[in-house]
């Protein structure tokens, strides 16, 4: 049985690449466990493969899940879909994206074609790694998000503040830790500032 071999590229991490092998008539999903090893993320998300052309220009798709609603135009599955019904060129091109949404966005590009299957491999593997890949959650921190094991060390480090000083705080040092916001300082004052209305207006 033939062997491909694709080169997995990272859209944001050039230095970066693994060299994947499969045999032609294994599977997309088999690819795309493959693929999850070799970078170390897990399989909790959804993911796609895109056919795409010498421009990487997304043609189409291949979803972990039937996603449409539409039984006439049917969206081919990875489960099913064999790497020899799509492979038509070469030197083919796939993207591939893993959840969607971090949009982690990987090239793979089709480099080689080995006619037999080495009998001492088991395929599909991972062929050669270079570089680290990003850690899988490392676009959740840049949104400003934490994990728990961070909240749980924020906690922490104010109540020991706030046990150091007898359980007040000052503005100054609440504003260390981000309890008062000016908007929220202007919203009050402005509160103190519009006229009250008694019973004796009515």
């Amino acid at each position: 049985m033939a062997v491909y071999k694709f080169k997995l590229t990272f859209e944001d991490y050039e230095d970066t690449y693994r060299v994947i092998e499969i045999k032609s008539n294994q599977t997309f999903l088999d690819f795309h466990k493959v693929i999850l090893e070799s970078i170390s993320f897990d399989e909790k998300q959804l993911a796609s493969f895109f056919m795409s052309n010498d421009t990487w220009r997304k043609e189409q798709e291949i979803t972990l899940e039937d996603m449409t609603d539409d039984p006439e135009n049917p969206i081919p599955e990875m489960k099913t879909a064999k790497l020899s019904q799509f492979v038509n060129d070469p030197h083919q091109k796939i993207i591939y994206v893993y959840d969607f949404m971090a949009m982690w966005t990987m090239r793979l590009e089709l480099f080689g074609i080995e006619i037999k299957e080495n009998p001492k491999f088991t395929y599909p593997r991972i062929g050669k790694t270079v570089g680290l890949a990003p850690k899988q959650y490392d676009k959740v921190q840049r949104f400003g998000l934490v994990d728990d094991n961070e909240f749980d060390e924020i906690t922490k480090n104010y109540l020991d503040k706030t046990e150091e000083i007898g359980g007040e705080i000052s503005d100054d040092e609440a504003d260390e830790f981000g309890l008062f916001s000016k908007d929220a300082d202007a919203s009050e004052d402005e509160n103190l500032n519009s006229p009250s209305i008694g019973l004796d207006d009515f």
